[in-house]
């Protein structure tokens, strides 16, 4: 009750000053002094001054108000500027002052204060009228994942801005949304043919990572952007969300397949990753894997490779190719031959009746790395580790 009683008295105190916005305290507590001016007066400044300049100044210093004082009105002054002030320049300084609030600051405020600056951030992306402004209000937003679920229809209505730069803020406000913003896919998705490429690399990340509905036909239009796509940070945020999707289509798989060859070394990385998540979905990828595997630059690449290369084959198709593998440890690096005899390993006593494989690996138990033995011994201990055998049924009891 008492703590009702609180906020109730709040309210009131926050509405009547609203009404008063001129009221000063005389209290230094309450009424702290910021820049050479007391918080009171600048309230004062920031509500009647007929210079935008000098409103502008106002939120400067009742930003530091809340920072330095954590002065609640300097706040509350600040989210109605954003809400109401006739000067873009203003409300635009409005939007960096609330956005300078710490992510710690901001999930007090939703929690325990009314969400003093959160509300405003929130309702004005709905409302505002001047694309910089909105741009503003975006990365406000986007800076806090709170805030930016609670904006998800605000923000999804922005994405039609006539401004590519407030486009792409809106797009990265969104990404940080989570499952929460999966409804804002269908104004996403077009962004994906945007002219602008901050704008399309903007809804290509959020894109990715608020699982959408329809995440299907995103994920074979990301495919088809890997083909065409010259840029290489753009084809690198492309994989990493075609990934993220989990999408394993004939077209997707081909995409990145193609991808294992491409000169960008981190391009090739995320591609050789993300197949190795498709288990046996990234099958017709299998031959491009096993040349990674094989004749990459890079170890971690060739690692990846024949770790992907048996995920796509599974179990009965890596025993049917178990001789590739062991052609793989004559690799000079460590890693690769490891990652060879964990695969092999990991089929067991189904090796138990091939001799040859079961020779290679005993070859191994010489290798000049101590991981790489000790990886054969264990694999080898589960080759030749017999099955147990087989109980027989418990008899029925008689009826």
């Amino acid at each position: 009750m008492a703590r009702s009683a609180f906020a109730l008295a709040a309210s009131v105190a926050l509405l009547a000053l609203a009404q008063f916005p001129a009221v000063a305290r005389q209290d230094d507590k309450d009424d702290p002094e910021v820049d050479g001016k007391k918080v009171s007066v600048w309230i004062d400044t920031i509500v009647k001054d007929e210079s935008a300049r000098k409103r502008a100044l106002a939120v400067e210093a009742l930003a530091k108000a809340w920072t330095e004082k954590r002065h609640e009105q300097a706040l509350f002054y600040i989210g109605r500027a954003l809400r109401v002030d006739t000067s873009a320049a203003v409300r635009s300084q409005a939007a960096l002052a609330i956005g300078g609030i710490r992510e710690l600051e901001i999930r007090y405020l939703i929690e325990k204060k009314e969400n003093l600056g959160v509300k405003d951030l929130v309702d004005s992306m709905g409302t505002e009228k001047e694309s910089r402004v909105r741009k503003e209000i975006a990365r406000a937003i986007g800076r806090f994942p709170m805030v930016a679920k609670m904006a998800v229809v605000q923000l999804t209505g922005a994405l039609k801005d006539p401004e590519p730069a407030t486009r792409a803020a809106v797009a990265e406000a969104l990404s940080v949304t989570g499952s929460d913003g999966k409804s804002a896919a269908a104004g996403l998705a077009p962004l994906l043919e945007d002219e602008d490429k901050a704008v399309k690399r903007a809804a290509v990340i959020a894109l990715g990572r608020i699982t959408p509905e329809g995440s299907a036909t995103i994920a074979d239009t990301m495919a088809k952007m890997l083909a065409s796509e010259k840029d290489a940070d753009m084809k690198v945020e492309l994989v990493t969300s075609i990934g993220l999707l989990g999408e394993k289509s004939p077209a997707v798989v081909a995409a990145l397949a193609v991808l294992l060859t491409d000169p960008e070394d981190e391009l090739r990385r995320r591609a050789v990753r993300t197949l190795g998540t498709f288990g046996t979905a990234a099958a017709p990828a299998i031959e491009p894997l096993y040349k990674a595997a094989s004749t990459d630059k890079l170890k971690d690449i060739r690692v990846d490779a024949i770790h992907g290369f048996g995920s796509a084959l599974g179990p009965a198709g890596v025993k049917s190719r178990v001789k590739d593998l062991l052609a793989l440890l004559g690799d000079t690096e460590y890693e690769v031959r490891l990652a060879v005899v964990e695969e092999i390993g990991s089929l067991g006593n189904d090796l138990l009746d091939d001799p040859a494989t079961i020779k290679a690996l005993r070859v191994r138990l010489s290798d000049s790395h101590l991981k790489v033995r000790e990886a054969v011994k264990i694999a080898l201990a589960k080759i030749e580790k017999k099955p147990d055998p087989k109980k027989d049924p418990e008899p029925k009891p008689a009826p």
